[in-house]
């Protein structure tokens, strides 16, 4: 099934999400809170990333990582 996301759909979903957990959450938790398919998710979280809308923070050794709102979008509802 193709759903056929555009950017700003995603991007829209994904800020609601992260604005609402300040600490930030893993792409599996904002696959879950997006209800966007994780892989899929996985290249706009990317494309935020080289756009500076977003940050990725990685945790200890894991390859587990955090995606983080940068301060410059924080007023973005």
């Amino acid at each position: 099934m193709h759903y056929g996301y555009n950017f700003e759909e995603v991007k829209q979903r994904v800020f609601s999400a992260l604005f609402q957990n300040y600490a930030g959450l893993s792409g599996i938790e904002l696959a879950s809170k997006t209800r966007i398919n994780r892989m899929t998710l996985t290249k706009y979280l990317n494309l935020m990333l080289t756009q500076g809308l977003i940050r990725k923070k990685k945790l200890e050794q894991l390859m587990y990582g955090i995606w983080i709102r940068t301060l410059h979008t924080l007023n973005f509802h």
